[in-house]
């Protein structure tokens, strides 16, 4: 999930979520009190567990309209909040069941992710040193490309995968613990590489319409790009936008870059890319 968004974009998605609001019971005040009970009850058994792998209280975010926590024991199971600029954008709570490594949550209210709304329905526990994650299984590419691009470990609370509350504080060396087939994404020096190409662009319609173009890069297999991976334009230098890899070839691959509206510049042949972001290399992993 990305969760730095415009300010107008976020303030229209959320008074669309409040609308939504008024006709679901998980806003309710039964379901409130649900909630604070269940939670009061996972905090017990996290404290009687002491130093479980995944178990504790998690928060993913930006501060703004992204504030997600989730609350979770594998006995009491979970409750999952997301508030924003207007208030409890959503709930859920239920049991969790934990089988090969992926935690799955059920759900007492429908979960659906979209907009400002939902959660992943399978997680993964991901362990950093002596930090623990838990991230969706469907995005754990995305959460190496956090990695690579120095978004990850964070120093601070905000961030786009939910983080055990307190380990933020925490420092690590290495590469977090991610399963086996996505260890290759994690890389020890970041892939340049320039667009050669920009095909037609289509809009798909939104509070704001999100524009899609389709970009080729000179780099591919042979310089260690993936399916998945994620590039950030670093020339020219005003331009904040990434390209994720939809395509990959021995010496160039394919991507799209999505924006947000009709005004915004590019993409154009010759930018540069990357996989770190030059504005996030300073982080506290010691590699």
């Amino acid at each position: 999930m990305r969760i730095y968004l415009p300010i107008s974009i976020v303030i229209l998605l959320a008074a669309s979520t409040t609308g939504a609001a008024e006709r679901d019971e998980r806003y309710l005040n039964k379901a409130e009190k649900a909630a604070t009970n269940q939670r009061e009850h996972i905090r017990a058994e996290i404290k009687n567990l002491k130093d479980h792998d995944w178990a504790g209280e998690y928060y993913a975010g930006d501060g703004l309209g992204v504030n997600t926590s989730l609350a979770i024991a594998p006995g009491t199971g979970y409750v999952f909040e997301w508030h924003g600029c207007v208030g409890l954008y959503d709930r859920n709570y239920g049991a969790v069941t934990k089988t090969n490594n992926r935690i799955r949550l059920s759900f007492t209210f429908e979960n659906n992710r979209k907009g400002f709304q939902g959660i992943a329905p399978e997680l993964i526990p991901v362990s950093w040193g002596e930090r623990s994650y838990l991230i969706p299984a469907d995005d754990i590419a995305g959460f190496c490309n956090n990695v690579n691009g120095g978004r990850e470990p964070r120093m601070h609370a905000h961030g786009s995968y939910l983080l055990r509350r307190g380990d933020e504080k925490k420092e690590v060396t290495g590469f977090p613990n991610v399963p086996d087939e996505f260890r290759a994404y994690l890389l020890a020096k970041p892939i340049e590489a320039t667009i050669l190409a920009v095909g037609a662009y289509t809009t798909r319609p939104s509070v704001i319409d999100e524009r899609d173009t389709p970009v080729t890069l000179d780099a591919g297999t042979n310089k260690g790009v993936r399916v998945g991976m994620e590039f950030v334009v670093t020339e020219p230098q005003l331009v904040v936008q990434s390209v994720r890899i939809t395509k990959v070839e021995a010496d160039r691959a394919e991507g799209i870059m999505t924006q947000f509206g009709e005004k915004e510049r590019g993409p154009e042949s010759g930018w540069r890319l990357s996989t770190q972001a030059p504005w996030n290399v300073g982080s506290r992993n010691k590699r």
